[in-house]
């Protein structure tokens, strides 16, 4: 694989077709807002059933290896279908695959609240983990929105994750407060997804895709996306089961290992092909992988963070620490992050148009790293919490909104959700890793008659996540100086 230049040249090729950019305020902001809203209900769909797993073990008699394997089944899904899906949309028309995805969704949501058995609701979590439709939707805009414009709607659709965030804990907190089922949930979560598909057929625009494709072989494949997306699932049980099989168990070292070959495998196919997922010299040069590298601190840190948080606000305070809240009251200490995930929403992409990426994201970087920090020091103490919560919010929006930036402005037309589906992949495999690795920490110096983790435990995992996070500093580091957000040419248009 050989290595991009950062001086490759940025015009667009004599064949590329004129991209027909559409009004901002007619129609290129409802069509942000409609990606932001099926972005929020996403984590909405993901946050609040985390809450809900307690009632629903006992009414399904669900072992605890069954619970984890529920959880489980969304990431799963995800990592084995997004590049495929993504790779469909850049040859058949984005559009279309962010319906029948978000139809996906709707199904699982519907098949989950009428689960009565394991292997059902295990059908019905793993089809709402059909999370395509983020790479899909940098496509889209490439195709559909001026650079500037296209910012703008990122930072609206990160504001939409941060705001999902709270809304989903504070839901399924809110559902067992009043005494609703899991079911109803479930049914409230694919009525808010309808919702959203509707959205998405009156106001989500298409790209030039099957424009672009007529005339040309429409070959996918799907030997190279199979090895990827079997891979990333191989990785994704190996280290989330890692808790249960043991750290150097034979399982988990296998399902790792074989993991980790098979995805080297894939790229290296991928290289060969004559029409490939994504150009793999681009993923490895600076221009690009430092995104991927934001990705990867993202999805680590940002489960260790909820998971963290969420603990220590619901342990008895009787135990002298923790908070001793609700679902409910523990969802609502990320009411900040929703602040600042909209403040940073509107100003992140005007800062992009005046300054370089790189700097705003070794800022974001160092800020996330810091704010775990803060939260080291403060989490004893609720005003300290809400604070660091804040603080947190700014910078993972931050980091968010120039990542996306980034690949959209470097992903080529032809390929533009597959380059961005690797983003999508490398945040769901971060996340089973920051799994493990919260339940290890969590799990010190606990036995089955003292489960309960000490409140060390806690200071330990913030520390952990502070020092995770520099991942971020070391992409604003290695970020290509020649990548910028601030003109009107950009890579592969």
């Amino acid at each position: 694989m050989n290595p991009l230049p950062d001086s490759a040249p940025t015009a667009a090729p004599p064949t590329a077709l004129p991209h027909t950019f559409i009004d901002w305020k007619r129609a290129g902001l409802y069509m942000a807002l409609t990606f932001s809203t099926l972005q929020l209900l996403g984590e909405v769909g993901a946050m609040m059933a985390i809450p809900l797993y307690g009632p629903m073990s006992v009414d399904l008699s669900l072992t605890p290896a069954q619970v984890s394997w529920a959880l489980l089944a969304t990431l799963l899904m995800g990592a084995v279908s997004t590049a495929l899906l993504a790779k469909t949309g850049d040859l058949f028309g984005h559009r279309r695959i962010i319906l029948v995805c978000t139809a996906v969704i709707v199904a699982g949501y519907a098949v989950s609240a009428v689960a009565t058995s394991f292997p059902v609701l295990l059908i019905g979590r793993a089809l709402t983990g059909v999370v395509a439709t983020q790479a899909l939707f940098i496509a889209i805009m490439n195709d559909r929105l001026s650079p500037f414009d296209r910012n703008r709607a990122v930072g609206i659709i990160a504001g939409g994750q941060a705001v999902g965030i709270t809304i989903g804990f504070g839901l399924g907190g809110a559902m067992i407060a009043l005494g609703a089922s899991w079911r109803t949930t479930f049914w409230l979560g694919g009525l808010l997804t309808l919702v959203g598909l509707a959205a998405m057929y009156r106001w989500g625009s298409d790209s030039d895709a099957a424009v672009r494709n007529v005339g040309k072989p429409r070959n996918l494949n799907a030997v190279g996306l199979l090895i990827i997306g079997a891979s990333l699932t191989s990785i994704c049980v190996g280290i989330s089961q890692s808790t249960t099989w043991g750290v150097w168990s034979s399982p988990t070292l296998a399902f790792t290992l074989l993991g980790v070959v098979g995805l080297a495998a894939g790229l290296f196919w991928e290289s060969r092909s004559p029409r490939p997922l994504v150009d793999t010299a681009l993923i490895f040069s600076s221009r690009v992988l430092p995104a991927y590298l934001v990705f990867i601190a993202l999805g680590i840190v940002g489960i260790m963070i909820l998971n963290f948080v969420m603990g220590w606000a619901q342990t008895p305070s009787q135990l002298g620490y923790g908070f001793g809240f609700t679902p409910l009251l523990a969802g609502l200490l990320f009411v900040p992050m929703t602040v600042s995930g909209i403040i940073a929403g509107r100003f992140v992409p005007r800062i992009l148009g005046r300054t370089s990426p790189r700097s705003v994201l070794l800022i974001g970087g160092l800020s996330y790293s810091l704010s775990c920090g803060l939260l080291y020091f403060w989490h004893g103490s609720v005003a300290g919490t809400l604070v660091g919560i804040f603080l947190y919010g700014i910078a993972f929006s931050t980091l968010v909104t120039v990542a996306v930036s980034v690949i959209a402005a470097q992903a080529p037309s032809e390929s533009g959700a597959g380059t961005a589906s690797i983003y999508v992949s490398a945040a769901l495999a971060s996340s089973a890793v920051g799994t493990a690795v919260y339940a290890a920490i969590i799990g010190l110096g606990t036995t089955p008659a003292a489960p309960l983790p000490s409140a060390e435990n806690y200071g330990i995992g913030f520390l952990v996540a502070a020092a995770v996070a520099l991942v971020a500093v070391l992409a604003g580091l290695t970020l290509s100086t020649n990548v910028s957000l601030t003109g009107s040419t950009v890579h592969g248009h």
